[in-house]
């Protein structure tokens, strides 16, 4: 039997004949109902397309309006969850606190303003009369020193004392207890504590004195925090650091260093800082973290009222140490009229605070602010 060509001269081959059952009479018909459609498509262009352009986006709103209500699903789920695990904390008896320590803040080493193996020594300062240049900066009206003072009337019957309270902000458990102990004592705040100016608002209400706390680089590898003035840093940026931390919140009344071993060494980066307190009628302490600061010196010669710290309460932040450091407090505001003395939010520190607080007036001296300090030690009334 011959074998029939094509047009091209090749054989034709017939299919093989599909087995008689079920399955493949599924396929047959499916076969014939495509066959169909695809003819129809064929006469039926425009309609086809417009059908199958419907069908998409049939499919499409009902997927998404599915892929919606499944993120929904999720979405609570997530919150569902999130409740019970706040419910799980809040059950807790000791839950974890909602602001860090300074000394828990990643890479931060514990704090103290003493350099390591060299305690702060206690400094005398007599009163004598203010320099030219401080003299005429005082007199001027609305300086922020003075507007924002805690009120002090009798600054001359008894030896003043002022504790300023260093650190503020960040233990905000321990600056509560700080600033809610009998005053008037000074907060010094840090400009990076998380809430600072509702923290800040609450410290003048319980009638404390603010001010700002700002960090300055220490020798050694101590970090001083995020921000921090250092004498590599040109003077654009240096100026914008320390407007950004004078910024940060309002109502007080002066700056006093945090750590600044190193930059309160170097007159330039000093002289720059001051000029801008200077502007702002602001007073500076010198919390004389070296003896080799020359803040006080250079505040002096550029008109900005300032004072320097006689005693720091908890280089060693035992209770029996912070009570002898008190101790020697009372000493040298019996010596010269006035002192100063800086401590910090450490549990020791506020314990011993909290017993020699109430005893200050019986013993003849008066707490004041550091403005009442100040005034006392220039002879302003």
């Amino acid at each position: 039997m011959a074998v029939k060509r094509n047009r091209r001269r090749k054989a034709n081959r017939r299919s093989p004949k599909r087995p008689d059952t079920a399955f493949w009479r599924i396929v047959t018909q499916v076969e014939a109902r495509w066959t169909v459609l695809v003819d129809w498509a064929k006469a039926h262009r425009g309609r086809a397309i417009a059908s199958g352009l419907a069908a998409l986006f049939l499919f499409g709103l009902l997927g998404g309006h599915w892929l919606a209500q499944r993120m929904d699903s999720r979405a609570s789920e997530q919150v569902v969850r999130d409740a019970l695990e706040d419910m799980k904390h809040e059950s807790d008896p000791t839950p974890p606190p909602r602001y860090a320590r300074i000394e828990d803040l990643p890479g931060l080493p514990r704090y103290s303003e003493a350099e390591p193996g060299a305690p702060s020594a206690t400094i005398e300062d007599k009163p004598r009369a203010p320099s030219p240049q401080v003299a005429a900066a005082a007199a001027e009206p609305e300086q922020a020193w003075r507007r924002f003072a805690v009120p002090f009337r009798d600054l001359n019957s008894r030896p003043l004392i002022a504790i300023v309270i260093d650190d503020v902000g960040l233990d905000r458990p321990h600056s509560k207890r700080a600033w809610e102990l009998p005053g008037p004592l000074t907060m010094s705040f840090l400009p990076y504590a998380k809430d600072l100016r509702e923290q800040a608002r609450a410290a003048r209400a319980h009638g404390q004195e603010l001010m700002l706390h700002l960090p300055m680089e220490p020798m050694g590898r101590a970090d001083p925090g995020p921000n921090a003035l250092s004498v590599t840093l040109g003077d654009g940026e240096l100026r914008a650091r320390v407007t950004a931390a004078l910024d940060s919140f309002d109502g007080y009344v002066g700056v006093n260093n945090h750590m600044g071993s190193r930059f309160t060494a170097f007159k330039p980066g000093m002289e720059t800082v001051l000029r801008l307190f200077r502007q702002r009628g602001l007073l500076f302490l010198d919390s004389r973290t070296s003896a080799q600061s020359v803040g006080y010196q250079l505040a002096e010669e550029l008109g900005v009222a300032s004072l320097t710290r006689n005693v720091f309460l908890d280089d060693d932040a035992s209770i029996d140490q912070v009570r002898r450091k008190l101790a020697e407090t009372e000493g040298v505001a019996r010596r010269q009229g006035f002192a100063v003395a800086i401590g910090h939010p450490h549990e020791a520190t506020l314990q011993a605070l909290a017993e020699w607080l109430p005893g200050v007036s019986a013993k003849g001296m008066s707490l004041a602010p550091i403005t009442a300090v100040l005034r006392k030690r220039h002879g302003w009334d």
